[in-house]
């Protein structure tokens, strides 16, 4: 693999994609020479072709959890703090997997008086800096992939609770509202959280918006604030409550 793609990789993971025109600026070659160049990477299985350029491969799998922490780590930053920001001191809430649910998870370090139940094991060190945060940690399956609870035990102790805010992500949305994950024993978990809050808030980055994934969880008309890093062009989102987008600061 030249350089060049070695290159195009690294911007892709971080970025969610990558365009040919932005590209060929920046290697300083023509449209045709980094049209050739994704073409290779795409035949490769790194990278699938979009109109205008690629991104990373979705399907049946996901990409792996360091390479996700790595991918949009500045816009999940920002989710984190929007998100954390809707987080009232002296609730109970619920908290998922995921790298932008541990973003969240650093955002409410200062937060008082929360009482916190995940399935992130990530999230718990994090956490665990907040003395004034009581985190109770789901039972379930592990899976070593991400360090998640999965589950109908991590179900089951969803249900023992009603929240006041339940946080989740999701691993690709659809233009008609659809939130989508990769595996069965996760969605059963967030859809045990759903029912069990008050209010819920999906924190998700621009990249799920051009992923796909096989399992649904339920649909944006199912959530109470969507909060994202880039203003989605969904028609589903005439059916969304609240959408808060956590833009790059200029």
């Amino acid at each position: 693999m030249s350089f060049r793609h070695t290159q195009i990789l690294d911007r892709a993971r971080h970025d969610g994609k990558v365009t040919v025109e932005g590209l060929a600026m920046s290697f300083d070659v023509t449209l045709q020479t980094i049209r050739r160049d994704l073409a290779e990477l795409a035949d490769q299985g790194r990278l699938v072709r979009v109109h205008g350029g690629a991104v990373l491969p979705s399907g049946l799998t996901n990409i792996g959890y360091e390479e996700r922490r790595r991918l949009n780590d500045d816009a999940k930053a920002r989710i984190g703090i929007a998100c954390a920001a809707e987080v009232q001191n002296g609730t109970s809430i619920f908290l998922g997997i995921g790298t932008t649910c541990e973003a969240v998870a650093r955002a409410l370090v200062h937060h008082d008086g929360l009482l916190v139940v995940t399935n992130n094991l990530n999230a718990v060190p994090i956490l665990s800096a907040n003395t004034q945060c009581k985190v109770i940690v789901t039972g379930g399956t592990l899976r070593a992939s991400d360090a998640g609870l999965i589950g109908a035990q991590a179900a089951m102790t969803a249900q023992q609770f009603k929240f006041d805010t339940a946080i989740i992500g999701c691993s690709a949305m659809d233009e008609n509202g659809g939130l989508y994950d990769y595996d069965l024993d996760e969605v059963i978990v967030s859809q045990a959280v759903l029912a069990s809050s008050h209010a819920t808030i999906l924190v998700a980055d621009h990249s799920k918006f051009e992923r796909k994934a096989p399992a649904r969880i339920a649909e944006l008309i199912n959530i109470s604030t969507f909060c994202t890093d880039t203003d989605p062009e969904f028609t589903s989102l005439t059916k969304l409550n609240k959408l808060l987008v956590a833009q790059a600061s200029a």
